[in-house]
């Protein structure tokens, strides 16, 4: 094959793959909780919510179609790569219009009695030992220890590397530039601030918090508490994956560089292998058999609905992102998505992303004048 043919095969699946993920999303949601918005327990059932749907399912189809187009478009004028890069952003950039819009139209169309149910309906919030905190702890532990040896390996190695040294093209190639700090430790760098900062993701999800609600027989403790383990599982595993990812390129780019080896090795491939596939069936088992927050394994009672305490407006903008300063918790149950969302009221997790996001822009800032120059 090609290297366009290539280059537009993982825009195809990546289309396909978000494309998938956005048409599934409503339906795997809590009842009463549709695109972001309370609208009550029975308005998913009505023409009303039954019209959403069917906009929401047309728009992501003319998204896919969209994405697939520009970047196709602009491979057949010779650029695939750019093709590649441009499709994916009108993916993502659509996706949001869409999902903007849709919220929009559902805020509007949501009954008045459901946002006088969201005023008075209440919950009790817990978050008991959970299941899988051991492991999230030794996920961080892992990618810590291995971060920080990658490193040292790599600090020490530096004066004995030659003037010219590797520099990654792609999984497939390296390619010679001058020596320098920046060259030479910009992996094992990435590698100490990616992977300790996923696996605190890990562990902030391992004990995120749940609403707990009584009547149902403890279904839905049970289904939360599945949910919260099987996250904490497949996102433990991949930064596990990404990890070893990380380390295994630093090692075998100081080792090119002092000619012990001429490659990466196959390695690098097998660990992307085994990255995706467990990613992509882990994904698949949450949303076929979870559900946001174990919605689909959940039992409704006519003393608990399921949405429980989820069920208040006021603190979510846009359905996505959750400020309450008077909640101290960190991490609470997404309303729109897979997973859990941050509580952007609460400082501690305020400082987490603008530490991650200041790190992450100072790499990819460093990066680019390491290639400019």
């Amino acid at each position: 094959m090609t290297e366009a043919v290539v280059i537009n095969l993982f825009l195809t699946l990546r289309v396909l793959l978000v494309g998938g993920i956005l048409l599934a999303l409503p339906h795997i949601t809590r009842k009463g909780l549709l695109f972001g918005v309370y609208v009550g327990e029975e308005f998913g059932g009505t023409e009303s919510g039954g019209q959403l749907l069917r906009s929401w399912h047309l728009g992501c189809l003319g998204v896919i179609a969209l994405a697939l187009a520009v970047g196709y478009g602009i491979s057949v004028l010779g650029w695939p790569l750019a093709g590649n890069l441009t499709g994916t952003a009108v993916l993502l950039l659509a996706a949001l219009a869409l999902y903007i819009r849709t919220y929009s139209r559902t805020r509007a169309l949501a009954p008045p009695q459901a946002a006088q149910q969201a005023r008075t309906t209440a919950a009790s919030l817990e978050v008991r030992a959970p299941e899988r905190a051991g492991f999230a702890k030794l996920v961080l532990g892992i990618c810590v220890l291995t971060s920080l040896a990658t490193f040292v390996y790599a600090a020490v190695a530096y004066a004995g590397l030659p003037d010219r040294v590797p520099a990654l093209n792609s999984l497939n190639s390296v390619a010679l530039s001058d020596k320098s700090m920046l060259a030479a430790l910009f992996f094992p760098v990435l590698n100490l601030v990616v992977s300790p900062m996923y696996a605190v993701l890990v562990l902030l999800t391992a004990t995120a918090k749940r609403s707990v609600r009584g009547g149902s027989g403890g279904r839905s403790v049970e289904a939360q508490d599945a949910f919260r383990a099987v996250m904490t599982n497949v996102f433990g595993w991949v930064t596990l994956f990404m990890c070893a990812l990380l380390t295994l390129i630093s090692v075998q780019l100081v080792r090119v560089a002092l000619a012990q080896t001429t490659a990466l090795g196959a390695g690098v491939w097998w660990i992307v292998g085994a990255l995706l596939v467990f990613a992509l069936v882990g994904l698949f088992r949450i949303v076929t058999g979870h559900g946001q927050g174990g919605a689909l394994r959940e039992r409704a009672s006519v003393e608990a609905p399921l949405t429980g305490g989820l069920a208040d407006d006021t603190h979510w903008v846009l359905g996505m992102f959750y400020v309450d300063r008077d909640d101290p918790s960190i991490m609470v149950e997404k309303r729109f998505g897979i997973g859990y969302s941050l509580n952007y009221g609460n400082r501690r997790a305020v400082l987490l992303v603008v530490a991650f996001g200041g790190l992450m822009l100072s790499l990819t800032a460093v990066g680019l004048v390491g290639i400019l120059s």
